[in-house]
């Protein structure tokens, strides 16, 4: 059975893409790499430098009894042992190096998905390498791979969700309905059982489109008396969302972009729309920018600023990526913060985000999960996303919803570096 699953496996991969990894794989990759050339350097040195320069490299391969797919790692602890500046003045046969390790670690990582997570999950560490046919001197590049199938959760169950428009909908009727009984309620239940719906409407100083909700409430505060209509929170709520419905259309027309940087009063007046429905374009404006906006300046709401650090880390994460798959960590560590975004070829509002790449390289060994966010990373980031995001809706909203990213990136004329900012300012939009 297990000769069939191999078999079947190897014609999988044979003709598969090659499997894609996330930055956070990629950087772990990377780290695992590092430690396996810190390992041969040690090994190496233990034989002594005369005896490891005079070798070829195919020789001491075999010695070591490592195999062909760590020629590059081999290769460059022997030039390390024996002092030449190639391996230190040239990036291109870390380059190499580096690149034959990340594609063999690709090619295991395809080979386990396709045995599937309940196999790759229910064997030991040698089962897998056995039936993977990897050599032993791989054992951490396999453990990797079974930790990111083994620790991915069980998809969960697909629901059926409400539109996020009927979901805000409902939400701002609710809110209405609340702020017109807390005001309602401290008057004397005579005035209020006893008022007709207008009277109301001017007592409260609201739209006479919100009569069905205020004559719900009068319902609700006296079920008794001889109101002589009646109001259903269905029927409310129906009458409610004709106005919701012209809200929304106004806000729609007025685009994203300026509704995410123009405080709430001055949207009101923009839009026409009366104060009595300040809470319904607030909240709009809350769930769709993620943001508070007044006094011109933009606060984070907790919600939003957890999604902007989430982003941010996973673009710094990509920094370091591209930066490790280039340059060596010495070359990295000691050069400055200008010369490492002009390597990336980025804007320079997106230095917070290369600090960390920094940090995360030099500091937290590449792993570090706590790599400090500074509020000015977060101001820098949410600055270029925003021009990003208004770039995007210059080509239409419904467009760059339905599009890859790859396409957005051509369509601005950005690099691939800033393939992370575009799909954050995609899940911003979209």
């Amino acid at each position: 059975m297990k000769l069939f699953l191999t078999l079947l496996a190897l014609f999988a991969v044979s003709s598969a893409e090659p499997a894609q990894l996330t930055a956070q794989q990629e950087l772990e990759s990377i780290a695992d790499f590092y430690e396996k050339v810190k390992e041969i350097y040690k090994a190496l040195v233990a034989k002594g430098s005369d005896f490891v320069c005079s070798l070829k490299l195919q020789e001491l391969l075999d010695i070591l009894g490592f195999p062909d797919s760590l020629d590059g790692a081999v290769e460059m602890a022997q030039q390390w042992v024996c002092g030449s500046e190639q391996a230190l003045a040239s990036p291109q046969l870390y380059q190499q190096a580096l690149g034959g390790f990340l594609d063999k670690v690709k090619e295991i990582y395809e080979k386990a998905k396709t045995y599937g997570k309940d196999l790759v999950c229910g064997s030991s560490l040698q089962e897998l390498m056995d039936l993977f046919g990897v050599d032993d001197r791989l054992d951490s590049a396999v453990a990797l791979v079974q930790k990111w199938i083994c620790g991915e959760p069980e998809p969960a169950p697909e629901m059926v969700k409400r539109s996020d428009i009927d979901f805000m909908l409902e939400e701002s009727f609710l809110d209405v309905v609340k702020r017109i009984y807390n005001q309602l309620k401290d008057k004397s239940a005579d005035f209020v059982c006893s008022a007709k719906l207008n009277e109301l409407l001017d007592l409260l100083g609201l739209d006479e489109r919100l009569a069905p909700a205020v004559q719900f409430v009068q319902d609700k505060l006296c079920p008794e008396s001889d109101v002589l209509e009646s109001s259903s929170s269905a029927e409310a709520l129906e009458a409610y969302a004709i106005v919701w419905s012209e809200i929304w259309e106004k806000i729609r027309a007025y685009g994203f972009d300026r509704l995410c940087t123009t405080k709430l009063q001055d949207l009101l007046d923009i839009l026409g729309v009366p104060d009595a429905f300040d809470g319904a374009v607030e909240m709009v404006q809350k769930k769709i920018c993620g943001v508070v906006v007044s006094k011109r300046e933009i606060s984070l709401s907790p919600e939003m600023r957890l999604q902007l650090s989430d982003a941010l880390t996973e673009t710094a994460k990509e920094y370091a990526v591209t930066l490790l798959k280039k340059y060596m960590k010495f070359i990295i560590c000691s050069s400055r913060l200008q010369q490492l975004i002009d390597w990336l070829g980025i804007p320079d509002d997106f230095d917070g985000a290369v600090e960390m790449a920094q940090e995360l390289i030099c500091k937290a060994g590449f792993l570090g999960s706590e790599v400090a966010i500074r509020e000015s990373y977060l101001q820098g980031y949410l600055d270029t996303l925003l021009k990003v995001a208004k770039q995007m809706l210059a080509l239409g909203r419904v467009y760059v919803c339905s599009v890859d990213v790859a396409t957005v990136l051509a369509n601005l004329g950005l690099p691939e570096i800033m393939t992370s900012v575009v799909v954050a300012a995609q899940n911003f939009i979209c």
